[in-house]
């Protein structure tokens, strides 16, 4: 199985469930190659590397992640995925993954 179909049916049975994944329950997902982190590390810049499965258009985009929960960090050219939120017009992380250091054989 991929891990798309994967997450799709986890999601879908949670939902059927009547679970509460978290209480940001509005949260989206973007998933792209990392540009750049800013020098505070408050600032996370990615690239739309999958636009069909991004929430955002354009070219990139910008998360604050001065107050999310960051597994490994991340570095220019890694693929990372967020879960984020809007708010008051930023794109304010709550989970940073860094997909490309993940190791899955720990799991």
């Amino acid at each position: 199985m991929t891990k798309k179909f994967l997450l799709t049916v986890l999601v879908a049975l949670a939902t059927a469930a009547g679970c509460k994944l978290d209480p940001a329950t509005n949260a989206r997902v973007y998933q792209g190659t990392c540009k750049a982190l800013a020098a505070d590390g408050k600032t996370l810049e990615l690239a739309n590397t999958e636009p069909q499965l991004n929430p955002i258009q354009g070219e990139a985009a910008s998360f604050d992640i001065s107050t999310a929960k960051v597994g490994a960090a991340p570095e220019p050219g890694n693929l990372i995925r967020v879960a984020f939120l809007e708010k008051e017009g930023k794109l304010v992380a709550l989970k940073v993954m860094n997909i490309t250091k993940q190791d899955l054989r720990k799991q």
